[in-house]
């Protein structure tokens, strides 16, 4: 009898894009907190069930059609932007960073990624959004959609 191991989402990234989850809180790091980063489907789920509801929001990412990975804006459910900042920036780090749901893009992202080591089938970014097209997802999705209304 074989065993069937399936590839969580994070593994998938982590695989696909080369980078392993960090911790760093440098001034550099810290800047990329403008922008939310990007959860999958089960990120913003577990942000919902840990009551975060409000501070979420739809979104279509278009990035990707800029990369020439997409030809579509990519529908998905998202942290807020709240002026200059993320929705979970506070005092100058993400209020996520020690919780567990900092979403992959924040789990993953250093500021070692640069323009010019940069290659968009290794984006976390992309492989982020591609998880909101991945039909395995549908289900979790249903519940984020659900839990929204």
């Amino acid at each position: 009898m074989s065993l069937l191991i399936k590839e969580t989402q994070l593994q998938r990234i982590i695989r696909k894009t080369g980078r392993k989850p960090i911790q760093c809180k440098c001034k550099l790091c810290k800047q990329q907190c403008h922008t939310p980063c990007l959860g999958t489907p089960q990120d913003v789920l577990r942000l919902i069930e840990a009551g975060y509801k409000d501070r979420l929001a739809a979104t279509e990412w278009y990035v990707g059609i800029l990369m020439g990975v997409v030809d579509m804006p990519v529908p998905m459910i998202q942290a807020k932007q709240e002026g200059d900042w993320c929705t979970f920036y506070k005092d100058g780090l993400c209020e996520l960073h020690d919780s567990g749901l900092k979403p992959t893009e924040g789990k993953l992202s250093h500021h070692s990624i640069r323009i010019d080591n940069f290659k968009a089938s290794k984006s976390i970014a992309w492989n982020v959004a591609k998880e909101w097209l991945n039909e395995e997802n549908a289900e979790c999705i249903e519940k984020i959609c659900e839990a929204l209304q």
